[in-house]
C-alpha cells in the first residue's frame, strides 16, 4: 500500500487506468484468445471452442478462464473475426445441465452448443500432457474489460 492505503497494483494493465474511476474499477486491457480445436458432436465438422484468454502483465502472463470472461468476450467479440479463424458463435445458450443456460461457444456451421466442460476436460488433458496455455493462442486478441481486484487470475507457464 501507499502512504494514502490505496493498495498498489502488483501488475501493469495494457491501458492505462482513467484516474476518475476507482482503483477496484475495471480498466480495459489486451487479452489473447485460447482455443481448442475439437469435432462438433453435431455435425461432426471441426470447431474451435474458446477456452480462455491470456492477458498480459508485468508479474507475467496470466490465464483467464472461459467461465470467468464469458460476457466480456461475447460483447466485445466481432463474430465475423471470431468465424475467420474457426471459432463459432460466443451467445447465451440454454443447456440442459445448467438451469437458465450460460455463455457458451457454437459450432461454426451448425451453432450446436459446444459444451464449457468438455473444453474444460481438453484444456486440463492438454495440460496435463505438457502443453502451454502459449500453444493455444488463436492469433486473435482483443481489449476486455478485467476487473482490477481480480484475485482469480491464474499464473500461466
Amino acid at each position: 500500500m501507499d502512504a494514502s492505503g490505496v493498495p498498489i497494483a502488483r501488475w501493469r494493465f495494457a491501458a492505462t487506468p482513467d484516474p476518475s474511476r476507482r482503483h477496484d474499477a475495471d480498466v480495459l486491457t489486451r487479452a489473447r484468445v485460447l482455443t481448442i480445436t475439437d469435432r462438433c458432436w453435431c455435425c461432426r465438422s471441426k470447431v474451435r471452442g474458446v477456452v480462455g484468454v491470456l492477458v498480459e502483465m508485468s508479474a507475467g502472463r496470466r490465464f483467464v478462464a472461459f467461465a470467468d470472461i464469458a460476457e466480456a468476450l461475447a460483447s466485445s467479440a466481432d463474430p465475423r473475426t471470431l468465424a475467420a479463424r474457426g471459432i463459432g458463435p460466443l451467445r447465451h445458450r440454454d443447456s440442459p445441465g445448467i438451469q437458465g443456460g450460460y455463455v457458451a461457444n457454437g459450432c461454426l456451421e451448425c451453432d450446436a452448443l459446444i459444451g464449457r466442460l468438455g473444453l474444460d476436460d481438453m484444456l486440463d488433458e492438454h495440460l496435463r500432457n505438457g502443453g502451454t496455455y502459449g500453444q493455444l493462442d488463436c492469433g486473435l486478441s482483443l481489449e476486455l474489460e478485467i476487473p482490477a481486484t481480480s484475485n482469480w487470475l491464474q499464473r500461466a507457464a
